[in-house]
């Protein structure tokens, strides 16, 4: 049975959430077996994904790079020591990160966009294949609309990977945006279209 890691980060330059996700292949697709294409499920949350038991979280959280106190170029170094010391402990085959986009700060887009430069090189340096995705179609993916907040990302992303909120423990929004687009990175894979695009 095949597996693959995925690894999702929320880029920023003081906060980078991270997600990391283990799909288990044979099981994914051995659900669409014999089933026309055209009645196959394609990028999109579907109930049965819930609970099927292909999916396991393997681990979650934040690299803190500092405050504003802290150059950027100090930051952006942190980064780049923090996210090479995740890839060597998980191992993932792949990364899923969001598109840059500049909503209502271009400032902040820069700064992201900064941080999204050191992941995009740190992945090829590891020779991970990087898979972007827009804000847009994370929101849509785990929670059926594309203008969802933060706070209906995260209570979707518990329900999907059996987050344990018993203890009491605040998953900060970073960790779990990361989990929504590795998320959507699983539901590219659950696609036969990806095999279809494969072959051509």
């Amino acid at each position: 049975m095949a597996v693959v890691r995925i690894l999702g980060i929320d880029p920023g330059t003081q906060v980078v959430g991270f997600g990391c996700l283990e799909i288990a292949l044979a099981d994914a697709r051995a659900r669409d077996a014999g089933v026309p294409l055209a009645l196959r499920a394609s990028n999109v949350v579907r109930a049965s994904s819930v609970g099927t038991g292909d999916v396991r979280l393997v681990a979650m959280g934040v690299l803190r790079l500092g405050g504003r106190g802290v150059e950027l170029a100090e930051r952006l170094r942190s980064l780049a020591e923090q996210f090479r010391a995740l890839v060597a402990q998980h191992a993932p085959d792949e990364l899923a990160v969001e598109q840059a986009f500049h909503g209502k700060s271009v400032q902040a887009a820069l700064r992201i966009g900064e941080a999204r430069g050191v992941v995009l090189a740190e992945a090829a340096a590891a020779r991970m294949a990087v898979h972007q995705f827009a804000p847009a179609r994370v929101k849509r993916c785990v929670t059926g609309h594309g203008a969802a907040g933060k706070d209906a990302v995260a209570a979707m992303i518990r329900q999907f990977v059996r987050i344990d909120a018993s203890q009491g423990q605040e998953l900060p929004a970073d960790a779990t945006d990361a989990l929504a687009v590795a998320w959507t990175r699983v539901e590219a894979r659950r696609s036969p279209l990806l095999s279809i695009e494969a072959n051509q």
